[in-house]
């Protein structure tokens, strides 16, 4: 499967998605590729980190990943496309503990 996330940047720093990545590198995915993009979301401007990586580890492992880096990188979400060969999903996937208003996936925002 590949993934692409978007990680925001405005509540922590590249270096930190960054040092994120190389942990989980070799457990979830042996290589990975990263940008850092200029993207908006009702008109505020967010620094955003753009991840891509292929593996086979299961759906749900990397899912409970971003819930962790959720955490980790004081994210409320982190937007995720999931694709392989045949059928592609985009979803946001929130931190555990938020209790606030959750909204649907809008690719219109999605970086890649």
């Amino acid at each position: 499967m590949k993934y692409i996330l978007n990680i925001g940047l405005n509540n922590t720093n590249y270096s930190k998605v960054v040092e994120q990545i190389n942990n989980a590198r070799g457990h979830y995915f042996k290589d990975y590729h990263i940008k850092q993009v200029v993207s908006s979301y009702n008109n505020e401007i967010e620094p955003t980190a753009v991840l891509t990586f292929d593996t086979e580890a299961h759906y749900t492992s990397i899912l409970n990943l971003v819930r962790g880096w959720c955490k980790v990188l004081n994210q409320i979400c982190i937007a995720i496309n999931i694709s392989d060969d045949l059928q592609s999903s985009n979803h946001l996937i929130y931190d555990p503990s938020f209790r606030g208003e959750k909204i649907k996936f809008n690719s219109k925002y999605f970086m890649k």
